[in-house]
């Protein structure tokens, strides 16, 4: 029996569908950092707007509730950057932290999940906050909420998404909280928000002026 033919014509169209079906879908997560990358073809563009515009993209297009970015500043503490999503007293109590790179891999202070080699949970039931932070959450929302299923996030889970440079030297982090429809990111959501961090990582090893 001869072998089933497929016109050339036919596997040419199925393709192009399907890509066209990808490209024009608004829940495409890629797309979104196709955006970004293209923003550092401009040799003036500025690193604060860059970051913004990835924090902005976490929250309208990955539909995440809550989005910041820290970067290690010239004396070596990292800071808080840029956020989307957080309320303008939570924002403030963020600014003026500071953290040691010894911080980030202290148990006793953050209890956390390793994910992956970029990204770690922390959940509100171990109390991932040091002192100081109090401020950066809502202590009464947090005793109020309950899980109803594994996919359900509350007030104070969050996931660190690591930045590095050459050698894995830590440049950073973007932090998140859950979903907009109260659920943990997809796992296909945390791959594009890992990926985006790669990008900013090689972006912060070029020269660049410095972020505010």
């Amino acid at each position: 029996m001869p072998a089933e033919t497929f016109p050339p014509e036919l596997i040419k169209r199925r393709l192009w569908l399907e890509y066209q079906y990808a490209s024009s879908n608004p829940s495409n997560p890629v797309d979104c950092i196709h955006n970004l990358i293209n923003e550092l073809a401009d040799p003036s563009l500025e690193l604060q707007k860059f970051l913004q515009d990835a924090a902005n993209t976490m929250t309208e297009r990955l539909c995440i509730h809550e989005a910041t970015i820290g970067l290690k500043d010239a004396d070596g503490a990292f800071r808080y950057k840029v956020m989307a999503g957080l309320e303008d007293s939570e924002w403030e109590a963020h600014k003026r932290l500071s953290y040691t790179l010894d911080q980030f891999d202290n148990q006793s202070l953050y209890k956390y999940k390793q994910i992956g080699k970029y990204t770690r949970l922390y959940l509100a039931e171990d109390n991932p906050y040091r002192e100081g932070e109090e401020e950066t959450y809502s202590k009464p929302l947090m005793l109020q909420s309950s899980r109803k299923s594994l996919e359900d996030t509350i007030e104070g889970d969050y996931l660190d998404i690591y930045i590095y440079g050459n050698k894995d030297e830590l440049l950073g982090w973007i932090e998140i909280s859950g979903m907009k429809n109260g659920k943990f990111p997809s796992s296909e959501t945390i791959k594009v928000v890992e990926l985006l961090a790669s990008v900013i990582g090689v972006t912060l090893t070029r020269p660049r002026p410095n972020v505010a």
